[in-house]
């Protein structure tokens, strides 16, 4: 005979909201996702929160979004520019939008980073210019927190 699981009280219950606490206030976060054989790459990333999940912006070709397209599954961790953690990994899915959320979302970058932001945007752009790199363009991708299993 199966045993079912017992809920948590209401007051111990882990939501995507709580597991953003630590975000709070913060410019990054570092972002680990996963080669086809398993071995994390962690990147330093800007992000918005945006409700019970957070968002980043990237460009289209980079290697997180391809190994995102493999394996959605990441972790997140509050971190310095340089993506040294200062707290807690968070186990995450990753989902990239389509063109018209993507667009919602790099609003809301641009009005949390503002010139900073446009800066960056600016120098990839000249980057792809002088290299004559086909530039793929850019996409958002939204990262909500999974809350740990219990029991």
């Amino acid at each position: 005979m199966r045993r079912a699981r017992r809920a948590l009280p209401v007051e111990q219950a882990m939501t995507s909201v709580d597991l953003l606490q630590p975000f709070e206030g913060r410019r990054f976060l570092a972002l680990e996702t996963f080669r086809k054989n398993g071995v994390a790459v962690r990147t330093p990333v800007g992000f918005v929160r945006d409700g019970d999940s957070l968002l980043i912006r990237t460009e289209a070709d980079s290697g997180k979004v391809k190994r995102i397209r493999n394996n959605n599954h990441v972790r997140i961790a509050p971190s310095t520019g340089r993506g040294d953690p200062l707290g807690d990994w968070v186990e995450a899915r990753a989902t990239i939008l389509d063109p018209a959320a993507s667009e919602a979302a790099r609003q809301k970058i641009v009005a949390k980073y503002g010139l900073i932001w446009r800066l960056i945007e600016w120098q990839v752009a000249i980057r792809n210019r002088l290299s004559r790199r086909k530039h793929a363009g850019w996409v958002s991708v939204r990262l909500t927190p999974v809350a740990p299993a219990h029991g």
